[in-house]
Order: C-alpha cells, then structure tokens, then sequence
C-alpha cells in the first residue's frame, strides 16, 4: 500500500539524488492537488447536474472539463518528466479558469476572491519566484479591471482589503520561497562539502591501513627471514660436513666413485630443499587479489612447515584429513594464520611453558568456514582481552612487539574476507576464531 502511494505521489517516476528532492516535492504536491481539485470539482458538477446547486450549464461544462483534463494531464505526467511544465501550467490555467467563472457566475460568493490566494500559493511552490510574481500581478491587475468593468457584486471596502493584502501575499511569498532556496542551496552546498570530507577521511584511513598493512608485511617478513635461518643452519652444517668429507675422500683417494656420486646426490637433495623453502616464503608474499578455491588444511599445513623449526617441542593437534574446499583469499588468510602462531609460539617460549600445546581445526557451519586456533600459554589479562585488536596496543613492549599483527589479521578478516575474527581466554590459553562466508 505505502509502495502504491509512494509511486503516485512521484508518478511512477525515480529521483535518485539530493539535487533532485525539490522536484520529488513538487511532484507530490501537483499530483494531490490534481486529484483533491478534480475530486471535488466532479462532486460539484454531481451536485449541480442533481439541483443541489444552483449553476448555469456552461459552468457544469467547464467543471467536467476540468475533470476529464485532470485525468489526462495526470497520465501525461506519468509518461515522461518532462510534461512537468506542462502539467502545472494546465492545472494553473484551469484553475483560474473555474475561479474567474465563479466570479462571475456565484456572485452570491463573497469569499471567492480567496482562491485566487491558493493558487498564487501553489504557483510560487510549484514554478518559482519569478512565475509567482507574474501570475500574482497579473491576478490583481485582471480583478481590478473586471471590477471597475463588470458587476461583481463586491463592494469598495472588500475590494481594498483584497487588493492589500494580494499585494502583501505576493511580497511575503517572494521573500519566503527566496528563504527557502537558499537554505536549501546551502544545505546541499553543506552536504557536498561533508560527503567530499568524508570521502577524503575514508580515502585517508584507507592509505593508513594499507600503510599498516605493509607495516604488518614488512615485520612478518622479517620474522620469515628468522625462521628461513632457522631451517637453513641444519642444512648448511649437513652440506659443510658432506663437503668436508668429500674433500677427504679425494685427498686420500680412499673412497670409490659412487661414494662421491651419492654425497653429491645429498648436497643435491639439501639444496633442493633450501630453494623449496624459499620458494615457499616468496609466494606468501604475493598480493593477489583474486579468489581462488584452495584446501583448507593445506593452507594450515603449509604454515606449520613454513615454523616448523619453532614448533618442534610444541605438540600440535591437527586433523589434515577433512577435504574442505574454501573459494577466497588464500595468501591473506595464510598471513592472519601466521600472525596467530607466532604470537602462540612467543607466548610459550617467553612464559617458559614446559608443557606447550596448540590445538588447530576446522569447520563449515551454516554458511561459514570456522578456523580455531587454542593454546595453553596462560592466557590474555582481562583488561586486555578487549583492546588486543586496537593498532599499536601490545602486551610484548619489551620484546619490541608493533601492536599490528593482531589489528591487521582483523582488517584481513572482517574487511576484505567480510568476516568475524573473536579471541576469548580458555582455562590454560587463549582462543582464537575465524569465522569466513563460505558458499
């Protein structure tokens, strides 16, 4: 019902911005004007054509002529905006039409002068100023000359106030509607001016997290060189030691042939594996944008090789085997993953846990992939639970700790993957979850 009234008051058409509210009024207010001015006039022309008035027959023509061209200026409108013009100078010259009739016909009437006041009124609203004004003189100038040229029935006194307080109208009218633009000018002009405002305040909180992000990237990558280190020293020592006793071997001349062929198969493989590793690091740090559909468990598998070195006194709970395809953002849900674990991994080492644990699943519950994270490094301090995804909040000051990781895995999650990301303390750690659209 309100859509059905909605699209007559705009009749049937759409205005999509602010520029255009003043049109959307102006619609709405021709459009109950046309349909109260043609309702009521076709009970006149009922009334008088049953005697329960007294009209002569071309008064009874003008009104069902103003009816049945209400109806057809109302369709017109419909049609297309631009009949707009055309629509009110029709209702307007109609109207006065019918109220220049009555002044003759009802000279009964004395106060038929009044409409000539509503219609002004409707003309300013509906046309502008500069319309009103020229409508407005030519309504006194015409009534003058009818009154001193025709009988009208109206006497001097009347005819006095009339022609002031008209002029008074027209006045208050022109300096009222020049009011009511302006305000409404300087609305827009205040509107702009803020959209543009926070236009520019979003574009600048978008460049500070971007800044944040590569912040987050850079240290993140800082700590992946760390852990590249880490998972080099043994191979390097195991490829120095291999060399050492080729060296030997072919010094003394005490081993064959294929001795030496399969050390250097060793070194080979040593190699391999430490050119995999960087492989491995280089494709983290891809920024692609593009979804793609990728395995759940071996995004959370390929992080815990990628700390493999830092999580072997950590007994890890993990179900690889759920075949959970997930169509997203691979690389940033692999970096939100990593920041978790490193600080599970801080967490323990810096408390001196003896017995550390860490417990990673995974699952799709109405609509959404669930990634819990849990371990036992004691927990975050109440007072903090609530502030840990703030930027550069940290509880690791002295360990020279940024206070980004955890604020960028919440603008990776929420933002970019429209999801949620939650952290609540256990008996003997912390929880975190990631909740992801997954469909």
């Amino acid at each position: 019902m309100k859509q059905l009234f909605t699209n007559f008051l705009t009749s049937g058409h759409h205005f999509s911005n602010e520029d255009e509210n003043l049109q959307r009024f102006r619609f709405a207010l021709l459009n109950v004007l046309m349909a109260v001015a043609a309702f009521f006039t076709l009970l006149n022309y009922l009334a008088s054509i049953n005697g329960k008035i007294v009209s002569s027959p071309l008064f009874e023509l003008v009104l069902l002529t103003y009816v049945l061209l209400s109806i057809f200026f109302q369709y017109m409108l419909r049609r297309d905006k631009k009949h707009y013009l055309l629509v009110v100078g029709f209702f307007v010259i109609g109207s006065l039409v019918m109220f220049y009739s009555a002044l003759f016909i009802h000279t009964e009437d004395a106060f038929r002068l009044i409409t000539f006041f509503l219609i002004l009124f409707i003309t300013y609203v509906l046309l502008g100023r500069k319309s009103g004004v020229i409508l407005g003189l030519f309504i006194l100038i015409s009534i003058l000359l009818i009154y001193n040229n025709y009988t009208l029935q109206l006497s001097v006194p009347t005819m006095s106030t009339f022609t002031t307080f008209f002029i008074i109208f027209i006045i208050f009218l022109y300096f009222f509607l020049a009011k009511v633009e302006n305000d409404a000018a300087e609305f827009v002009r205040l509107n702009a001016k803020l959209k543009a405002k926070v236009s520019y305040e979003v574009a600048q909180r978008l460049e500070q997290e971007k800044m944040l992000l590569q912040q987050c990237r850079m240290a993140s990558m800082g700590e992946m060189i760390d852990s590249i280190a880490h998972q080099w020293r043994q191979p390097l020592m195991s490829i120095n030691a291999i060399l050492m006793t080729m060296d030997r071997a072919i010094e003394l001349k005490s081993k064959p042939d294929a001795y030496l062929e399969e050390k250097m198969d060793e070194v080979i493989t040593l190699t391999t594996h430490m050119s995999k590793t960087i492989e491995d690091f280089r494709s983290l740090f891809k920024t692609d944008k593009t979804k793609h559909t990728f395995k759940v468990s071996a995004a959370i598998d390929y992080v815990l090789n990628l700390f493999v070195s830092s999580i072997k006194d950590i007994n890890i709970e993990f179900d690889a085997s759920k075949k959970i395809l997930h169509n997203g953002y691979e690389n940033e849900l692999i970096q939100v993953l990593i920041i978790f674990l490193s600080n599970a991994v801080e967490a323990m080492k810096t408390r001196d846990i003896t017995d550390k644990y860490l417990a990673i699943s995974y699952h799709v519950k109405t609509d959404f992939l669930h990634i819990t994270m849990e371990d036992n490094a004691g927990g975050i301090k109440k007072e903090n639970i609530e502030k840990i995804f703030d930027p550069y909040f940290t509880t690791k000051s002295n360990t020279g700790g940024s206070g980004l990781g955890l604020y960028i895995a919440k603008i990776i999650i929420e933002k970019n993957m429209e999801g949620k990301l939650k952290a609540t303390n256990t008996d003997k750690g912390v929880r975190f979850e990631i909740l992801i659209p997954h469909r």
